[in-house]
């Protein structure tokens, strides 16, 4: 083969794994930003919990329409105001964070929930097993179809131990309306269970779209032309140049003009094979003077 269709068969494997550099990088990135959008979430909801647990509970003297439950009631004067735990203010909020939410929804569930509509799916399950196995896993995350998915451990703290330690210490309000054997028997650094959250995958169209501006694409088909007219015109053309040279002083044209820098100013090694050319041809021309004087 010649060197020019070496260099295009070269020339199109780097395109290969430039392009498969490419698609590593923009996997990595979509990884990435569905990543900081889920801890985002985990973030808030974490700490909202942390201010209602901080609390003990948020009281209210009006129940919404569409959330009419709460754990305990007290009177004070002629209001009535109704309290809503940490699990509760949670999960209300929820509801209507992913009514209203454009891309993230997510769910507080545990391995021992004490309301149905909270039961873990099979991620969430794996997730809740992984954290108990390994309570060093900051978070667990993955694909399921086109949604990503991503997990982050709640542990028991001082105060939620009202609550979840043993049911003789646990509040009245809270046994009467979960029972006494519903999650309980937690300690301090346990995995109570996890924030879930829930994100549509960024598909191909999506990632190409952050790069597909002019300028980008301008440079990057620059940068190709570059490399392909270098190629061309200082390596191909001057070897087809010194190929001809070569060939007409082999047939006896010892006057073909051969034009290069000298080696002792240029690192150039085409240069360097003009200059052996060169002195090849004087000394052939001192060769074809001898013979003719003899």
């Amino acid at each position: 083969m010649s060197i020019q269709v070496k260099y295009v068969l070269v020339f199109l494997l780097t395109l290969a794994l430039v392009g498969g550099a490419f698609v590593v990088g923009l996997t990595t990135l979509r990884d990435r930003v569905l990543r900081n959008e889920a801890e985002a979430v985990a973030d808030q909801v974490i700490a909202f919990r942390a201010w209602v647990a901080g609390t003990g509970m948020v009281w209210v003297d009006k129940l919404a329409k569409d959330f009419p439950d709460f754990l305990a009631e007290r009177k004070c004067d002629d209001l009535t105001f109704y309290g809503k735990n940490p699990a509760l203010a949670t999960r209300e909020l929820s509801t209507i964070a992913n009514k209203t939410a454009l891309r993230a929804t997510y769910l507080v569930t545990s391995d021992e929930v004490r309301q149905p509509a909270n039961q873990p799916d099979a991620f969430e399950k794996e997730a809740i097993a992984n954290f108990k196995e390994d309570k060093k896993l900051k978070f667990i995350d993955g694909y399921t179809g086109n949604t990503y998915r991503y997990a982050r451990p709640i542990f028991v703290k001082k105060s939620c131990l009202k609550c979840h330690g043993q049911p003789e210490d646990a509040p009245q309000a809270v046994i009467e309306k979960y029972g006494s054997e519903k999650a309980f028997g937690y300690k301090v650094g346990d995995v109570r269970g996890i924030v879930s959250v829930k994100l549509p995958a960024l598909n191909w169209q999506g990632l190409l779209s952050i790069f597909a501006n002019p300028i980008a694409i301008g440079l990057v088909v620059l940068a190709f032309l570059l490399n392909f007219m270098f190629t061309q015109k200082v390596i191909i053309k001057r070897l087809g140049s010194l190929t001809s040279d070569v060939t007409a002083i082999a047939k006896g044209k010892l006057s073909t003009p051969l034009n290069y820098t000298d080696p002792k100013k240029s690192n150039d090694e085409i240069d360097h094979a003009y200059h052996a050319v060169n002195l090849l041809k004087k000394s052939m021309v001192i060769i074809m003077k001898k013979l003719k004087k003899k």
